[in-house]
C-alpha cells in the first residue's frame, strides 16, 4: 500500500482502494451539518466559496455513514478513529459511531473537549468556545502513549520540586499526597484539552476558516501512533493532519474533494519540509483531462489554472478588476528583501492573469484585460481560455503594435500536456 500520498477525490471511492485492518491512526474533521456559508482565504490569496451541503442532520448522517463504514473497515484492530465535531451535530454522530455495525457502544473511549477562546458574540445563549472529539477503538488493545499535564503550583507547593507524587486513600477516605524518588512527569492528560485556535498573522495560518492548529493534532498523533504508524485523514482540507504527522515521523494517507486543497497541501508539505512532489510524496488523482476540468466550478477552474502556471490567485474574485492572478518571475526575486519591494520581489514586476473558462475567448475578453494590464501600468499579461477566437487574435496584435501592450495566450489544452509531461519525467 503506498502512503506518503494525497488524493483528490470522493473519500468514499479512494477509500475502498485501501486494503482491509491497514490504518494505525484515523483523524477526520468533515463538514458540519451547520447551515453555514463559509468563505476561505487559502494562503491569504484564494479565495473559494463552499457551502455546507446538508439541508437537515439526517442528509447529513447519510452522506457520512458509507464514508464511516470503509473507515472502520481499514483500520487496524489495535487502531484509533478520532472524529471531530461541533455542537451542531456530534450527539447524532456519536449515536452514529455506536452502531454495531460500526465500533459499537463498548470502544467507545472519550468525548474530548477541545476548549478554546474567540471574541463572544451577542446571543442569548451561553458562548459556544469548544468542539468535541469523538475517540473510539476498534478493539481491547490500542496504542496508547500516554501524556501528561504539568502539576499544579498549589501541588508542587506541597513536595519537593522535581519529585513524582503518589496518591494514597487513608481509613476515612481521604487521599494523602507523599513524594517518591521518581522525578514526576506530572498528571495523566484529561479529556478538556485547552489549545488556542489559529488568531493572527502567524507562521501556521493560512487562512482556512476551519483549520485546526498543530498543536491539537499533535496531541493525537502522539498518543494514538508510533513512528513509522500510518495515519489517514480522509477530510484533510489543507493539510494539518499530514503535516504533523511528516513531522513526527509517521507515514500519512490524505483525501480530499477539492483540487484546490490537494494542491494547497502539496505546497505546505514541500514548503514545510523541504520534500519534493514525485520523489518523496505523491499527489495523485488530480484532473487530467479538459472534460474533467470544464466540469469544475468557475472559482475552482480558475485557481486550477493559475495554480498550475505557478501564480498566485487574487484575493477578491468579485470586483478584481479584470485580473484574476499574478505571476512573479523567479528571475525577478531577490535573495534578501529590500525597502519598496514586497516578500515577493519588484511589486512592479509581476504578470496579471485572466482566466476565463467560457468555450472560446473572444476580442471583448481581449480588450477588457488590455484595459485591466494598463490599469494596472503593466505591459504584458497571460490569458488563459479554452480556445481564442480569430477576432481576439487581432486584438491581440493590434494592443501589441498600437499600444506596446503583449497579452500571452495559454489554453487549457497545453496545460494539461505540460502537466502529464512533468509527470513522465
Amino acid at each position: 500500500m503506498e502512503t506518503n500520498v494525497i488524493y483528490c477525490g470522493d473519500c468514499l471511492v479512494k477509500l475502498k482502494d485501501l486494503p482491509d485492518n491497514s490504518i494505525d491512526l484515523i483523524y477526520i474533521d468533515p463538514p458540519f451539518s451547520s447551515n453555514r456559508n463559509y468563505v476561505a482565504f487559502w494562503e491569504e490569496q484564494e479565495k473559494r466559496h463552499f457551502e455546507d451541503r446538508f439541508e437537515d442532520v439526517q442528509a447529513y448522517l447519510d452522506y457520512m455513514r458509507p464514508r464511516l463504514v470503509e473507515l472502520y473497515r481499514v483500520l487496524k484492530p489495535k487502531g484509533t478513529f478520532y472524529y471531530h465535531c461541533d455542537w451542531h451535530a456530534s450527539h447524532y454522530i456519536k449515536g452514529l459511531l455506536d452502531t454495531e455495525y460500526l465500533f459499537g457502544y463498548s470502544n467507545f473511549r472519550n468525548e474530548i473537549v477541545w476548549r478554546y477562546r474567540r471574541w463572544p458574540s451577542k446571543q442569548k445563549n451561553f458562548q459556544r468556545m469548544h468542539d468535541v472529539i469523538l475517540r473510539y477503538a476498534k478493539g481491547n488493545d490500542v496504542t496508547w502513549n500516554q501524556l501528561y499535564d504539568p502539576l499544579s503550583e498549589e501541588t508542587l507547593k506541597r513536595i519537593p520540586g522535581g519529585m513524582k507524587i503518589d496518591t494514597t486513600i487513608d481509613a476515612e477516605g481521604k487521599k494523602k499526597i507523599r513524594a517518591t524518588n521518581e522525578v514526576s512527569k506530572g498528571v495523566p492528560m484529561c479529556d478538556v484539552w485547552e489549545i488556542r485556535q489559529i488568531v493572527g498573522p502567524t507562521a501556521e495560518r493560512l487562512g482556512y476558516p476551519t483549520q485546526k492548529p498543530e498543536a491539537l493534532l499533535d496531541r493525537i498523533i502522539t498518543t494514538s501512533s508510533n513512528e513509522g504508524d500510518i495515519v489517514l485523514d480522509a477530510f484533510c482540507g489543507c493539510g494539518t493532519t499530514l503535516a504533523v504527522a511528516q513531522r513526527k515521523k509517521r507515514k500519512w494517507i490524505g483525501i480530499d474533494i477539492s483540487p484546490t486543497a490537494c494542491r494547497v497541501m502539496d505546497r505546505r508539505i514541500e514548503d514545510t519540509f523541504y520534500i519534493h512532489e514525485g520523489k518523496d510524496f505523491s499527489v495523485q488523482d488530480m484532473p487530467k483531462t479538459v472534460e474533467e476540468l470544464r466540469q469544475y466550478p468557475a472559482f475552482e477552474f480558475q485557481n486550477w489554472a493559475i495554480n498550475a502556471l505557478g501564480g498566485i490567485p487574487s484575493k477578491m474574485k468579485s470586483r478584481d478588476m479584470g485580473i484574476d492572478g499574478r505571476l512573479y518571475p523567479i528571475g525577478d526575486l531577490p535573495k534578501t528583501k529590500k525597502e519598496g519591494m514586497d516578500l515577493f520581489g519588484d511589486i512592479d514586476r509581476y504578470v496579471p492573469i485572466q482566466v476565463k473558462r467560457t468555450d472560446q475567448v473572444g476580442r471583448p475578453d481581449i480588450e477588457n484585460f488590455g484595459t485591466a494590464i494598463k490599469r494596472d501600468k503593466r505591459a504584458k499579461g497571460i490569458f488563459v481560455g479554452f480556445s481564442f477566437s480569430r477576432d481576439a487574435d487581432k486584438e491581440i496584435r493590434r494592443l501589441s503594435r498600437e499600444e506596446n501592450v503583449e497579452i500571452e495566450t495559454i489554453t487549457v489544452d497545453e496545460i494539461v500536456e505540460n502537466q502529464m509531461d512533468k509527470q513522465m519525467k
